[in-house]
């Protein structure tokens, strides 16, 4: 029903950042029916939920921990190749 009111339909883009895989998985099966085009994006919580959603071919997948980790990495580089 949300995604209907959102007006997923004419949408260009869904992002998911809900902790249950279930609901990303089903999200995601009903905005593709209603809008075969529509890019989606995931924030996954965890390596295997990212790896399983990824292999399913669900969207662009981000994992928190990933990109947190590569913040930080490239943060220190940065500063100490001055």
């Amino acid at each position: 029903e949300v995604l209907i009111q959102a007006h997923i339909a004419d949408a260009a883009m869904l992002v998911i950042a809900t902790p249950d895989t279930l609901s990303v998985r089903k999200m995601a099966e009903i905005a593709r029916t209603l809008n075969p085009g529509v890019e989606i994006v995931v924030r996954s919580h965890s390596e295997d939920e990212s790896a399983l959603l990824r292999s399913e071919g669900i969207g662009t997948i981000f994992n928190g921990e990933e990109s947190l980790a590569s913040g930080m990495a490239s943060h220190v580089l940065q500063r100490f190749s001055r």
